[in-house]
């Protein structure tokens, strides 16, 4: 790398988080759309803004904006300004920024387990090529991305960096999993942003779905154990979990892939192939692949269920028919030998 000139810039931190809070119905909660670019057709899910307020974290200036994407998944987003990116205190502001960002989500009584944070490194104000600037800040940028403040490999360095996309001569992109490098003299900032909390709130969806299934096959595993005797139990616990398998399936389709799937269809444009950059960095296909195959899984256990359920039905019946008939053929003996003691 060449020599190293302190830069400065913006840090946008934020998190997503799912809230039992119905932000539709709630009384409570003010809110209004936002409307900037990238202005795209109407196949995105619209966000809230809910609040926006500065406060200081670490004697720093921050902005807080809370947004929502109806009904009820939550971002906090946090905004400060960095002087000097090369300074190791950025790290320990970051997790300053994120921390008050989960205490804001644990007030918007959001589940505890699960929720994604991201944080976006602006810059606007570089001298010179884009590229040179890389070139002389690659590890450090590359450190940021990875939240590591140790050395990195060169390797490892030009692996995260190679990451980019770039749309005009003066702006650039980098893609990691925990964060983006954002480079844009005219501070076009907020169209990337959007796009990576549309990705966020799509991995967020993803693992809270995953985790949904995992429980519905060991509730099926139970009841195909036979720790569920009762057979009128049974049965509607069978019929239940058909019903939540059928919306399972619904709720995959809808809120899963409809948002990657319309962003593609835009065309060619530059959100369009970031969002693909992102996608595949936080590898959104490949969470739909297996929540598929765990939906194609729960649908075949559903069907052995029922089967079995069938026979166990059909076996108990015949029991009962047999058992019914042995109680009448008691009671026709009884009766006969009635008959011969008064003939007796």
């Amino acid at each position: 790398m060449g020599i190293q000139i302190p830069f400065s810039g913006k840090m946008v931190t934020f998190i997503v988080g799912k809230t039992d809070i119905n932000l539709e119905t709630s009384h409570n909660i003010e809110s209004k759309s936002i409307r900037r670019a990238p202005n795209y057709p109407e196949v995105i899910p619209k966000q809230k803004v809910i609040k926006v307020w500065n406060e200081k974290i670490d004697q720093r200036e921050v902005q807080f904006l809370v947004k929502a994407y109806l009904p009820n998944i939550i971002i906090v987003e946090g905004t400060g300004l960095i002087n000097n990116f090369l300074s190791p205190n950025v790290f320990e502001f970051k997790r300053s920024l994120l921390n008050s960002c989960r205490k804001i989500l644990t007030e918007l009584k959001c589940l505890p387990d699960f929720d994604e944070e991201y944080s976006v490194y602006c810059i606007s104000n570089y001298s010179g090529e884009r590229e040179k600037f890389i070139e002389a800040h690659g590890d450090v940028i590359a450190s940021l991305l990875k939240n590591e403040k140790n050395p990195l490999d060169q390797e490892e360095i030009r692996q995260t960096l190679e990451s980019q996309i770039k749309y005009g001569v003066d702006d650039l992109t980098i893609v990691d999993w925990d964060g983006a490098f954002l480079m844009d003299m005219k501070e076009d900032f907020e169209p990337n942003i959007e796009l990576f909390e549309i990705a966020n709130y799509q991995l967020l969806k993803s693992r809270i779905l995953d985790d949904m299934l995992d429980n519905r096959l060991k509730i099926t595993a139970s009841f195909l154990s036979g720790k569920n005797k009762r057979i009128l139990f049974g049965s509607k616990l069978l019929k239940r979990l058909l019903r939540e398998i059928i919306q399972i399936r619904t709720d995959s389709i809808l809120e899963s892939a409809s948002i990657e799937q319309n962003i593609k269809l835009i065309g060619d444009w530059y959100s369009a192939r970031l969002f693909h950059l992102i996608s595949k960095k936080f590898h959104l296909e490949d969470w739909g692949k297996n929540i598929n195959e765990k939906l194609d899984i729960l649908e075949d256990v559903y069907v052995m269920a029922s089967d079995n359920f069938s026979i166990s039905f059909r076996t108990t019946l015949e029991f009962v028919l047999i058992a019914g008939w042995f109680v009448l053929l008691f009671g026709w003996f009884f009766l006969f030998y009635l008959d011969l003691k008064k003939g007796g």
